[in-house]
């Protein structure tokens, strides 16, 4: 029996009409930027399968074929990573993500879209301006941090901006930063997939496009990695910022001018 997925199935769920190559072709670039920077996977695959499919499936089809990519990346940043920061950061992730979905399920679809392109477009300029961290630190910094997180990670998926933007601010080593980040995203996807699926979420279609990118993904992530290591940093971080205003910019337009 071939364990691919039926193609009768795929034609009852939409699959075959159009949408899996083009969610293929933006999964394969959050891949790259996953793998390469630790983070990104989400700010490229959320905002154009929120426009293929809903914002709901999106958020939990991105948790689904995360799954892979986690266990490929997670045991190496456990052992780099700065546990003191990232260890309240996970408690506030726990709690919070349940308010987060709960919002997801109340907001309406095409303000949920525009939320999701303004949240990537937000950390796109952050990040563009080398935008640094100068207030307190510690606990109580890191709860609140993880808590935006969460919230922004339940309702649109792209949990991801607060927390790396606390991360990048600090003045940590690469690899440490890297494996911060690397750690907390991981923990996003295994805080939220439980919940998600508490909530009803995790449909057919939402399973079999996450199963079906999931090799698409895990490729590019060790495409992303190998890149990392070779030391391609500065090209790399113009071309993905470049990429991403562009995903949004088409994304948030497409929810206001629906």
């Amino acid at each position: 029996m071939s364990g691919f997925p039926d193609p009768a199935l795929l034609r009852e769920t939409g699959l075959l009409d159009g949408p899996m190559l083009a969610a293929l072709l933006a999964v394969a670039l959050g891949g790259a930027l996953r793998g390469f920077t630790g983070f990104g996977g989400a700010m490229a695959i959320v905002p154009v399968l929120a426009i293929l499919f809903t914002p709901r499936e999106a958020v939990a089809m991105h948790a689904v074929m995360e799954i892979p990519g986690v266990l490929q990346l997670l045991p190496t940043a456990v052992r780099q990573a700065d546990r003191g920061t990232v260890l309240p950061m996970i408690a506030a992730l726990i709690a919070a993500v349940p308010v987060g979905v709960w919002l997801l399920l109340l907001v309406d679809q095409d303000l949920m879209r525009a939320v999701i392109s303004l949240m990537v477009l937000l950390m796109v300029a952050l990040l563009a301006g080398n935008w640094r961290y100068g207030g307190p630190s510690g606990r109580p910094v890191s709860f609140a941090v993880g808590a935006a997180g969460g919230v922004v990670q339940g309702s649109t998926g792209i949990g991801g901006p607060p927390i790396v933007l606390m991360l990048l601010a600090l003045n940590d080593a690469a690899d440490t930063m890297r494996a911060n980040v690397i750690a907390m995203m991981g923990s996003l996807t295994l805080i939220a997939l439980p919940v998600l699926w508490a909530y009803g979420l995790l449909s057919v279609r939402v399973l079999l496009v996450g199963a079906i990118s999931a090799p698409v993904y895990f490729g590019a992530i060790y495409l992303g990695s190998r890149y990392y290591a070779g030391g391609g940093k500065a090209l790399y971080r113009r071309i993905s910022l470049a990429t991403l205003t562009v995903i949004a910019l088409s994304t948030l337009a497409a929810a206001l001018f629906k």
